[in-house]
């Protein structure tokens, strides 16, 4: 697998983790019930990501716009990840609605995606420009 693939591959597998996990009700849980490789976490979102690269540089898009797209689908991936997280880890022992769901998750999730998706966005688009690619 060629370098630059590569390494966003494994910096979006990285951020996804760390954000699932950092936005995820943690208090009252063991260590079984919090495991890093849930599916939700481990989607084919890296692998779609990838797809989506090879179909931006084969239309020669920016390389801004490139990072900046990847990146808010990427956004969207987390905060739906963060919701089938708690739906499955809080939810499911209790009566929740949908709306109640996503009352819970939004504000829980708006630091770890805010954050996540600003170190996203910036090595995506500092790994993209390596090798004298078209900016």
């Amino acid at each position: 697998m060629p370098r630059k693939p590569l390494l966003i591959f494994l910096l979006t597998l990285f951020l996804t983790v760390l954000q699932v996990q950092w936005a995820a009700p943690a208090e009252g849980y063991d260590a079984d019930t919090l495991s890093i490789l849930s599916p939700e976490v481990l989607g084919a979102w890296p692998g779609v990501l990838l797809f989506l690269l090879a179909v931006f540089t084969r239309r020669q898009m920016p390389l801004l716009r490139q990072a900046a797209i990847c990146t808010g689908l990427l956004a969207l991936y987390w905060l739906l990840a963060n919701y089938v997280t708690f739906d499955m880890r809080v939810a499911s022992w209790s009566t929740y609605s949908p709306l109640e769901i996503w009352l819970h998750v939004l504000p829980a999730s708006l630091i770890s995606i805010a954050a996540c998706g600003a170190a996203h966005f910036g090595l995506s688009y500092f790994i993209l420009r390596q090798g004298g690619a078209k900016k």
